[in-house]
């Protein structure tokens, strides 16, 4: 059976992350599917996909404490660095934060079923639920804080409370010409303003 040398996978701007499929997991938007990171580069490789089904599974089971060996020295853990998470997660997602409460675990979901599951459980375990100028109006529905991602170009973001950050689209680590920045909601990391996500923690300072 496989298993890969860690469930956590690293990466420069996020640091830490739980990485899943997008198959069968994510609910994407039109630009959201058109603009998805994971499509191409390292998560598309086949070793990259296996071990995203690997996670995939192994949050479903019983035993999660290798995982938790790997987290609980980690100031913060993003729970899904690629694809979205499933309804059967939750239950060892809300477990290990339990059980890591000096690390901090977010990330962004498309799902408000999700995200209402998630937030407001524990003060370490924070989802953002993730709108675009493609999503559904149901979602603006959805009462908690939102971010804003792809931003494209021409979008036109809204002066809404809730949204409390902003990706510009990018591709091969470079913003796409043309998106302008919002100094007080754009993500740093993405513009290359800081070193990554553990120099700012705005996507769960909330």
């Amino acid at each position: 059976m496989y298993t890969p040398g860690t469930i956590l996978s690293e990466n420069s701007k996020c640091g830490h992350s739980l990485d899943l499929p997008i198959k069968g997991h994510c609910t994407p938007t039109k630009n959201c599917a058109h603009d998805c990171y994971a499509r191409c580069g390292r998560q598309s490789f086949p070793a990259s996909k296996k071990k995203h089904d690997f996670v995939s599974q192994y949050l479903k089971g019983n035993d999660i404490s290798r995982l938790i060996s790997e987290c609980k020295p980690l100031p913060a853990v993003r729970l899904n660095g690629s694809g979205d998470l499933l309804p059967e997660h939750i239950p060892q997602i809300i477990s290990l934060a339990k059980a890591c409460p000096n690390t901090q675990f977010w990330g962004m979901t498309r799902k408000i079923n999700i995200a209402t599951q998630v937030n407001n459980q524990l003060p370490n375990l924070k989802l953002l639920v993730s709108v675009d100028a493609s999503s559904p109006k149901s979602v603006w529905n959805y009462p908690g804080k939102l971010c804003w991602g792809p931003k494209r170009p021409n979008d036109q973001v809204p002066q809404d409370p809730r949204i409390h950050v902003i990706f510009p689209r990018h591709s091969s680590g470079r913003v796409v010409k043309g998106v302008t920045k919002d100094p007080n909601k754009d993500c740093l990391a993405v513009w290359h303003d800081i070193k990554g996500c553990h120099q700012c923690g705005k996507c769960w300072s909330w």
